[in-house]
């Protein structure tokens, strides 16, 4: 049984938290495993605060420190970019209604509460009757994708 057209889905794609992912792994990882080095730099400059912290921090270089720093740069870089993602809106774009969709929270709009939606820098605003603002967030999506998301849907499209 056919149920007519699947809604657009606007948001991160599985391949930009695939590189969420590594980006901050990959950082929390470099990041850890150069920290003796960049505690000993910092330690020179006179006016840096928590020296203390910073000595510390160039102290633990001993074999078992350089393979523990490294990992708990990855854990705490891949945890970051888990805790971003959960974060994020996505919307799905459908004829009838427009979900919203937050971690493990959807909430409905439907059509005839939406009179105006456009796109201010990142975020995607839609107004509904009365005044409302239903919608007002940055959505990780590309400009040309989330204007023919909804203008072709027929939902009013105010943005040029």
């Amino acid at each position: 049984m056919d149920e007519g057209p699947r809604p657009t889905v606007l948001g991160m794609t599985r391949e930009d938290r695939a590189w969420l992912y590594a980006l901050f792994g990959g950082g929390g990882l470099a990041l850890l495993l150069a920290a003796p080095w960049l505690a000993g730099w910092l330690d020179a400059v006179p006016f840096i605060p928590f020296s203390g912290v910073l000595d510390w921090l160039a102290s633990l270089d001993s074999a078992a420190w350089w393979v523990l720093r490294p990992a708990i740069g990855l854990v705490a870089g891949v945890g970051l970019a888990a805790f971003v993602i959960a974060d994020e809106y996505q919307l799905e774009v459908g004829d009838d209604a427009v979900v919203v969709v937050r971690g493990r929270d959807r909430r409905r709009v439907s059509r005839e509460q939406v009179v105006g939606v456009y796109r201010e820098r990142k975020k995607v605003v839609i107004h509904g009757t009365g005044g409302r603002v239903l919608f007002d967030q940055q959505v990780e999506a590309p400009k040309d994708a989330v204007r023919a998301a909804f203008a072709d849907r027929g939902y009013p499209w105010e943005s040029e």
